[in-house]
């Protein structure tokens, strides 16, 4: 059985831990929203703007109140893990990521309202959801400031 410290993600830091277990149907709810939300996270890897972070991120919520072992698998996954464990963690990500993450975005817009051309609201509405995202990517911090104890 692993200690508090090997968890991937230090609880005491980012939310209080949950004095019990939740009960077996609870704990099989939360098992299955978080495979859900991993499947749901890769597709928004490979389709535009279908998120893909926040699909994650729910997924080692969920994880981290149903399986230890499903939550390590998350933050240890050599696709993604050191990506959203930087990003739970210290709200960060790397300017590789941001650089790629950004001109892919771009280009699936471009594609996208090349093909919406005759529907003016929706390329409009592409070029609003791209601008919010670039605007998120690049508000985050890609420099990793490492407290302490890590």
């Amino acid at each position: 059985m692993q200690t508090q410290t090997e968890r991937p993600v230090d609880y005491a830091r980012t939310e209080p831990p949950e004095n019990t277990l939740p009960g077996p149907a609870r704990r099989g709810v939360y098992l299955v929203v978080g495979g859900v939300s991993v499947v749901l996270g890769v597709v928004g890897i490979f389709v535009p703007l279908w998120p893909t972070t926040c699909f994650l991120l729910l997924a080692g919520w969920c994880f981290a109140r149903s399986s230890e072992r499903a939550e390590r698998w998350l933050h240890e996954n050599r696709l993604f893990g050191r990506y959203l464990s930087d990003y739970r963690r210290h709200g960060v990500i790397s300017a590789r990521v941001r650089t790629t993450s950004v001109a892919t975005l771009w280009l699936f817009i471009v594609v996208s309202g090349a093909l919406l051309a005759s529907r003016l609201w929706a390329v409009a509405l592409l070029l609003l959801v791209a601008v919010a995202v670039t605007a998120h990517l690049y508000s985050l911090p890609t420099t990793r400031v490492v407290p302490a104890g890590d």
